[in-house]
């Protein structure tokens, strides 16, 4: 699985995942505040192929995040970004 990019980077709700992924694969977001602490957790199937996820931010408070996703226990890749 290979995450290309999340737009926008700075969101007021809804922000989109484009991924590549070889097979059926269960994506794991975890969203850290700037503390370090889990602020939202997504778990998602995943579809072989080019697709892009939605991912809901509506709950997150205003402030800076850093999302990280995984593969399983696989880290994937860690994107920051902005909730306004």
């Amino acid at each position: 699985m290979y995450i290309q990019s999340m737009h926008p980077n700075t969101t007021t709700g809804n922000s989109y995942l484009h991924i590549v992924a070889c097979k059926l694969e269960e994506l794991t977001i975890k969203v850290l505040d700037l503390q370090g602490m889990i602020a939202k957790k997504i778990t998602l199937p995943v579809q072989a192929g080019n697709q892009q996820l939605k991912i809901n931010l509506n709950d997150l408070t205003g402030g800076n995040y850093v999302l990280n996703a995984f593969n399983g226990d696989v880290f994937v890749k860690s994107i920051p970004f902005i909730k306004l």
